[in-house]
């Protein structure tokens, strides 16, 4: 599922939580939904983090290893 998609669903069910009550069904969606999102969103930073080099003026790269990373 792509984020925008899980971002669309849960500011849909927020939406719906200004409203009025959530049902416990709805409830869990939302649930389900943050989860999700932050486990993309961890992952999209890992990747970022992971992928970003540090370069000195005289262009080398001087990347320090990063945890778990070899």
């Amino acid at each position: 599922m792509e984020m925008s998609e899980i971002i669309e669903k849960v500011n849909s069910l927020n939406t719906i939580k200004k409203e009025r009550l959530l049902t416990e069904d709805e409830f869990a969606e939302l649930e389900k939904y943050r989860k999700l999102y932050l486990k993309n969103f961890k992952a999209n930073m890992r990747n970022i983090l992971d992928n970003t080099r540090v370069i000195n003026e005289e262009g080398e790269d001087i990347t320090p290893h990063k945890k778990g990373n070899k």
